[in-house]
């Protein structure tokens, strides 16, 4: 496998755009039912779990760059094959695909529970899962810049739907706060790990790096996109802890939607079926890069051609959204794919640091 890649001018794109990247894959199916998860481990001091689980965040994307700056144009793929081998490079990439392939699911098995729900009872799963896979691989066909304009527009399209919450804002009831610090660390410690899937996707700096012109220029739109992300979740959460009785919270799967039940204007009476279809429009991102994502490891990692891979794993996506139904099995998926991903992202880029850095050295020191 080749370790630096050449990426043409007409695929690379500027820095500018991490920010759109990483944000719209952030915000997705856990920014839904975030409020209620948070609120179960540490109740009213979930947003104190919030602010240490952001700082964390910006410290391993920070070790992720460290990670990348040893390397002139590298991704995770050629990255791993270089300190540990074929094999073992190969291994990793695989858990790399579990990963990725459970994830893209449990986002796809959500977003379709949340239309039936709320909009579409009758509608079968079949058929939404039919259509958002052939959008899906209409875009993927394009190729990498078209998902990245996929991104920038609807990031646009959608983050007005953050000024509807001022009418929840405005009856909140603060008791629900105080008194503060009442919860264990161990309480607070927990709901920040639980926030783990909710902030899941910034891992995709690891395979678009050398796809960026510009690379001493990340720093800012990467961070700039990931503060956004843990600024919106700690706004719905404020706003549900706030305004939703502690019985509601703890009942209520997807409080973030439910918010928008409160709002009304005299030309729509459900402003959360709005909601719900503009969502897709926030799911339709994540879908597309996850997909990319598994697409870029069969090709890289083990030599697939890309187009029978897209349509294979269209067809095995499809086949595995038809085959869990229940929301118990669907939150099975989403603690799988939640606790796969902290370790995968949370954990490994610090392990894999210090070990890149001795490899570095020892190199070095053989060539001196």
């Amino acid at each position: 496998m080749k370790i630096n890649l050449t990426i043409s001018s007409d695929q690379a794109v500027q820095a500018f755009y991490v920010f759109f990247i990483v944000h719209t894959l952030q915000i997705g199916a856990g920014l839904m039912g975030v409020p209620r998860i948070l609120f179960v481990e540490a109740e009213s001091d979930a947003w104190i779990s919030i602010i240490i689980a952001s700082l964390c965040i910006h410290f391993v994307v920070w070790i992720m760059l460290l990670i990348l700056k040893e390397y002139e144009s590298a991704d995770i793929l050629g990255i791993q094959e270089d300190v540990f081998g074929k094999w073992i490079g190969r291994l990793i990439s695989s858990a790399y695909l579990v990963y990725l392939f459970s994830i893209l699911l449990a986002v796809l098995k959500n977003y379709i529970e949340v239309v039936q729900v709320f909009v579409l009872p009758e509608m079968s799963t079949w058929l939404m899962s039919l259509f958002l896979i052939f959008l899906v691989v209409y875009s993927l066909l394009g190729g990498f810049r078209v998902m990245v304009g996929v991104s920038f527009l609807f990031f646009f399209g959608t983050i007005w739907l953050v000024f509807s919450l001022y009418k929840p804002l405005s009856l909140m009831d603060w008791s629900h706060f105080t008194p503060i610090g009442i919860h264990s660390y161990m309480d607070i410690l927990r709901g920040a790990f639980k926030m783990s899937y909710s902030v899941l996707g910034f891992e995709v700096l690891f395979f678009i790096y050398p796809y960026i012109r510009n690379k001493k220029d990340i720093h800012l739109p990467l961070h700039a996109g990931i503060f956004l992300t843990n600024l919106l979740i700690f706004l719905v959460t404020v706003v549900s802890i706030g305004y939703f009785s502690p019985g509601q919270l703890k009942e209520s799967v997807w409080a973030t939607l439910s918010l928008f039940k409160i709002i009304h204007f005299s030309f729509i009476e459900r402003f959360d079926v709005l909601a719900v279809s503009l969502w897709m429009t926030v799911i339709l991102p994540n879908l597309i890069i996850f997909f990319w994502m598994i697409i870029r490891i069969f090709r890289r990692s083990f030599n697939a051609p890309e187009k029978p891979t897209m349509y294979t794993l269209a067809v095995c996506l499809f086949i595995a959204s038809m085959l869990i139904e229940y929301r118990i099995n669907i939150d099975k998926l989403t603690d799988f794919a939640a606790k796969s991903g902290f370790y995968l992202v949370f954990i490994y880029p610090l392990i894999l640091y210090p070990i890149v850095k001795i490899k570095k050295r020892l190199k070095k020191g053989h060539s001196s």
